[in-house]
């Protein structure tokens, strides 16, 4: 196929691909008309919703409006006055889908049953808008309807109200015929222009081509002076002009010598130094780059010695390539590489070339390069792979000379919560003060290493136990010290494992894993301390594994129980909800409590698993009470989220998932999060939090007052519940003060519409507090403790008193 008949074909493809736009834009068109219509009908129906709920706009001062609702006669006036004057037929009905109004009246009082789809009952029951098509003997074409919720002043749902919008869809779709008749009719005379432009462009690209073709075939044959016309300024026409370059090139070139032009060329342009020397050493040429490199410039680089210029060059030349630094006449120097290689005729030197490259950037790259292998790129100490190495050559020292050495293994405590509430830039900050710090209160030949994350190590070398003692001790001092990070203060302290005269061990492997055994024997005892290694730290060790392995396969074993606690409404005494807490049946030890394997589980990240069980639970658990006893049943049932799963990208589908394969609805599930938690990213956690909102869940602050505290915030988050901390009702009677900032917390949640409740009720005085307070919930053992779920569901069916 030759080049126009693939430009004809190009040209035809794109008119092609037009007239199925042209359709795809027609079809669009005509969607978008039924959707607007659609969205129309919908609006109007709202509003008519609003009237009749609400009752018609005031139009004197002071005039007490009527929920149309209520009144026959108002409604069915106003029915027939939007048919007179709107041409609008509206069917009003209540929840039960009873006709309250109709244009037509003998429809009144009847039960609605044209929406064959039960649309009417569905939105009345989640309050989205629906349209169907209402179908009878007077009308078999049909009737399109849109159903909205009808929901009174207080807010609660008193019906629907079904608007006829088959006329509004008529003119939508009227008016898009206009435009689609547009459409096809630009997009038919397009297609036309595509195809003759098409045809007259291919006819002149094609005959220029073959002009290039042919010109090609003159220089083929050797006429160099053959030259084609450079018309236009598009790539054939700067094709034609290079093709003309090219010829005048090789006229030019069959008519001189250009060898030695060519060899200057090259020598001239060249990113390496090149010189020649003559038999007796001397310079005898050298490109510019050589003149650069060495600093002297071509023309003085002429007539001198070659092995006075270049370093480790010995006394005479020979083939090789050396490298060395080179001291240029301004005082710099640089580090070059060279290499000489020999020229002979007839079996004898004739002299030599000398190629010479700047390595100075290449080989500060390598030791970049080497130091980052080595160093660790946040804080500059050693890394583990050096630390490892150095502690090698110190073990084997200490072998030979009996010298003792040391080695620290140190992690800070609570630098996971500073980076959590602070940002990663304030951990990274404090890690390098932490990386200061330790290097002053060591002495200068100790070596201080960071191994990762906020993990610390430092080999002492000649270390009695007296100093291993002291050192360890500044460590620890140093350490304990506020950090200010970002104008905040951040407190953390260090856990240190320490191994005393490590030339014991076998090698650096075995003593740096004694040192890590020892520092997490040091956090199990209460962190902020350090510990010596022993040797039964280990059987220590393979237990807190053993426990992990166990957990790991708890949930899939079914070792989980599902506990409750109540919720108690005040001053009724009656549960309104329940908080989902977990416990773990173990095999082995029995039933733990969530204080002996949940930050296990955080460490490990198994935390995200355990609350994905305990979600689907809580949900099916309350979803079974709900059909089974709904008198007895809590309204709701808060489950509590750890940080790592509000961290998962899938968390909304998740909860989603859990409500429809359970069939909880949405307001009965409350998710609890601690302030720690939302404001670590208040923008990333707000956006979290509104997704889980749109699905109906509610929002509650745990633990509140534990954390930021910040008023203001609470303005910005989405939440609902509010979820005040043990620690303020501890102490609360006789002390007026604090009554007085827990009155005033309630009654702020109260005004932010918030549901607040109060944790930790433990006696029957802060409850009375509480009530007087205004407090409306409360949980806490006085009210009811923590016990499974079959427990709670027979202890509520026996009547109990008022609390």
């Amino acid at each position: 196929m030759n080049v126009r008949l693939k430009l004809l074909g190009g040209y035809l493809l794109v008119a092609l691909m037009m007239a199925v736009t042209a359709l795809i834009a027609w079809r669009a068109d005509n969607a978008s008309a039924e959707k607007a219509a659609a969205q129309e009908a919908a609006q109007l129906a709202q509003g008519i919703a609003k009237d009749i709920s609400y009752g018609l706009p005031v139009d004197t001062p002071n005039e007490i409006t009527t929920p149309l609702y209520y009144s026959t006669s108002s409604l069915d006036n106003y029915l027939q006055r939007m048919h007179t004057t709107q041409h609008r037929d509206v069917v009003v009905v209540d929840t039960g889908k009873f006709i309250l109004g109709d244009v037509i009246t003998e429809n009144v009082g009847r039960t609605f049953d044209h929406d064959t789809g039960n649309e009417i009952a569905l939105t009345i029951a989640d309050g989205k808008p629906r349209l169907f098509v209402e179908t009878s003997e007077d009308y078999p074409d049909g009737i399109k309807q849109v159903v909205v919720q009808m929901r009174s002043t207080g807010n609660v749902t008193i019906g629907a109200v079904i608007l006829e919008y088959t006329p509004l869809y008529n003119q939508m779709m009227a008016g898009a015929r206009q435009a689609q008749r547009v459409i096809l009719s630009t997009a038919a005379f397009a297609t036309l222009l595509v195809l003759l432009l098409g045809s007259v462009l291919a006819g002149s690209l094609t005959r220029r081509i073959t002009a290039l073709t042919a010109a090609v075939g003159v220089i083929r044959s050797g006429d160099y002076s053959h030259r084609v016309r450079p018309d236009g300024r598009d790539e054939i026409g700067g094709l034609a002009r290079a093709f003309n370059a090219m010829a005048e090139q090789l006229e030019r070139s069959a008519r001189e010598i250009l060898a030695k032009e060519y060899t200057d060329s090259i020598l001239a342009n060249a990113g390496e130094g090149i010189f020649g020397a003559d038999p007796a050493g001397r310079i005898a040429f050298a490109n510019e780059a050589a003149g650069r490199i060495t600093g002297l410039g071509a023309e003085d680089l002429l007539n001198r010695e070659a092995v006075l210029l270049l370093p480790e060059a010995g006394e005479s030349l020979t083939a090789g390539t050396k490298e060395g630094l080179l001291n240029r006449p301004d005082g710099t120097a640089v580090r070059v590489e060279y290499t000489v290689s020999m020229i002979q005729k007839d079996g004898r030197p004739i002299g030599a070339v000398i190629v010479l490259r700047d390595v100075s950037r290449q080989r500060a790259l390598e030791h970049d390069l080497r130091h980052q292998a080595l160093h660790d790129a946040l804080t500059g100490l050693p890394n583990r792979k050096l630390l490892l190495d150095r502690l090698e050559h110190a073990l084997t020292r200490s072998r030979a000379s009996g010298e003792q050495i040391a080695l620290l293994y140190l992690d800070l405590d609570g630098f996971k919560r500073v980076n959590d509430s602070l940002g990663h830039n304030a951990g990274d900050l404090l890690l390098r003060t932490a990386a200061d710090r330790l290097s002053s209160v060591l002495r200068p030949h100790d070596t201080v290493a960071r191994l990762g994350g906020d993990e610390f190590a430092v080999l002492l070398e000649g270390a009695s136990p007296a100093i291993v003692d002291s050192l360890t001790r500044a460590c620890l001092e140093a350490l304990a010290v506020p950090f200010v990070v970002h104008g905040r203060e951040a407190v953390v302290t260090v856990s240190i494992g320490v191994v005393p005269d490590a030339a014991r061990y076998t090698d650096a492997d075995e003593v740096v894993r004694n040192a890590d055994v020892a520092m997490y024997a040091a956090k199990d005892q209460g962190k902020n301390r350090y510990l010596l290694f022993e040797n039964q730290m280990h059987e220590q060790l393979l237990s807190r594994l053993d426990c992990e392995a166990r957990l790991r396969d708890a949930v899939h074993r079914g070792e989980l129980r599902l506990h409750l606690q109540p919720v108690v409404g005040i001053p009724d005494g009656r549960m309104h909800g329940v908080e989902a807490l977990v416990r773990w049946q173990d095999p082995d030890r029995g039933l733990q409590q969530p204080g002996s394997f949940i930050p296990l589980a955080e460490e490990t990240g198994m935390i995200i698993e355990i609350d994905r069980w305990i979600l689907r639970e809580a949900c099916h658990t309350v979803r079974q009470w709900q059909l089974h006893n709904p008198q007895t049943a809590p309204a709701w049932v808060s489950v509590n989220l750890s940080a790592a799963h509000l961290e998962t990208a899938d968390l909304t589908d998740q909860v989603a998932y859990a409500l429809s394969a359970t069939g909880l609805s949405p307001q009965c599930l409350v998710l609890e999060l601690t302030e720690t938690m939302l404001m670590r990213d208040l923008a990333v956690t707000s956006a979290r939090l509104q997704e889980l909102r749109e699905l109906g869940v509610r929002i509650a602050i745990d633990d509140f007052g534990t954390g930021y505290s910040s008023l203001g915030y609470l303005r910005d988050i989405p939440v609902d519940v509010l979820k005040i901390d043990r620690s303020f009702i501890t102490g609360l009677a006789g002390n007026g003060r604090q009554q007085e900032l827990v009155s005033a917390v309630v009654q702020l949640g109260h005004t932010l519409g918030l549901r607040v409740v109060v944790e930790g009720v433990e006696d029957a005085e802060q409850l009375a507090l509480l009530t007087v307070m205004g407090c409306r919930f409360a949980q806490g053992y006085h009210l009811g403790r923590p016990e499974p779920v079959g427990s709670l569901y027979e202890r509520t069916l026996k009547p109990t008193p008022h609390v």
